[in-house]
């Protein structure tokens, strides 16, 4: 509820609104029809001008129930969502396509190569990453925090800049747990909209009660400036994909959170985003319904890159930010799939 007041001061400076008496309306409205308050009104833009149909989108308490539902999401799968070690070891095993897991650290122990070292300080910190990257012969690598979401905790960790970065990250390292991945090489495409981060699509996959597995919609996430991570947690955008063309569609959208930005184009390169067709965008679907085979909680977000031969996972989300697929799809309660969802909880 926090979060929701503090939209306010980006729902006030936004030059895009409605009338406010239209506003006032809508939200009764809103509130009325979701029989809850209309927190998320503001949220999901839906004061916006070009938002005609707001009765069509989810509210909170649609979006907390499908995302907690005990017939929907299972902890026992979801416990290996989480952890990204668990992931790692999971589809490497399956040999589904996830980024090449390099080492690890479970707080100060780390592992490489099936030996493990008790490291304590910054020295011996500095000497076993060198060591890393001479055996591997790699420049640079990915570190994500075990329980981390939106990519919270991230470091690229540069073999050039090792002994700055970990002054600035060694504290973190050690005191916390982290998987080290090999860097993905990005589809050239895709490099043409933002080559400082890896650029995700987020495919949603439904099972429904036949066990029959289902795409729900799919969006394409954007970095923007320097930052190494897309998400919109981390000030970037995302844009909805046409599911028939592989094409983004729309505009992107930045988090409320974040400004609540509208991009046309992409902001550090001018390249046009709507009608851009997404390499790979079909193997990725099918990548997204064969991993949700191997994990099948009922409802999953993928999030798949598009690399140099195809698509690969880089981690599967049990609370899949409805409400960004929400926004992108233009009203999910309009979606057939989403329709039986919300009846089947009984909240149609």
């Amino acid at each position: 509820m926090r979060s929701r007041v503090f939209n306010l001061k980006y729902f006030f400076r936004d030059s895009d609104k409605k009338g406010i008496f239209k506003i006032i309306k809508e939200m009764i409205i809103y509130g009325w029809i979701k029989k809850e308050l209309p927190t998320d009104y503001i949220r999901n833009f839906l004061y916006r001008k070009e938002i005609i149909e707001y009765k069509n989108y989810l509210s909170l308490n649609q979006f907390n129930r499908i995302i907690s539902s005990n017939k929907l999401v299972f902890p026992e799968i979801s416990s290996i969502l989480n952890n990204k070690l668990s992931f790692s070891y999971f589809f490497e095993h399956y040999k589904l396509p996830t980024p090449e897991l390099i080492s690890y650290n479970l707080k100060n122990y780390y592992h490489f190569k099936g030996t493990v070292s008790l490291i304590t300080n910054k020295t011996d910190l500095a000497i076993y990453f060198i060591n890393v990257f001479e055996a591997t012969k790699e420049d640079k690598l990915f570190l994500k925090l075990l329980d981390a979401v939106s990519g919270k905790g991230a470091i690229l960790l540069d073999k050039k800049r090792l002994n700055t970065q970990l002054e600035r990250y060694g504290d973190a390292l050690l005191n916390n747990s982290y998987i080290h991945q090999k860097v993905l090489v990005q589809h050239a495409e895709i490099n043409k909209i933002h080559s400082e981060s890896i650029n995700s699509v987020r495919i949603i996959t439904y099972i429904d009660k036949n066990n029959d597995i289902h795409i729900l919609s799919a969006l394409m996430r954007f970095g923007i400036g320097k930052s190494i991570l897309d998400n919109v947690g981390s000030g970037g955008f995302a844009i909805s994909i046409n599911m028939d063309t592989g094409t983004l569609q729309g505009i992107g959208r930045q988090s409320i959170t974040k400004g609540g930005a509208v991009y046309i184009k992409h902001p550090n390169t001018n390249v046009k985003l709507n009608g851009f067709k997404i390499p790979f965008f079909l193997e990725a679907c099918e990548l997204s319904k064969k991993a949700a085979t191997y994990l099948p909680n009922r409802i999953v977000g993928w999030d798949i890159a598009i690399c140099v031969d195809g698509p690969i996972i880089i981690e599967g989300n049990h609370n899949p930010s409805l409400h960004l697929s929400d926004i992108a799809y233009g009203g999910y309660c309009t979606h057939p799939l989403i329709k039986e969802i919300l009846k089947e909880l009984k909240m149609a």
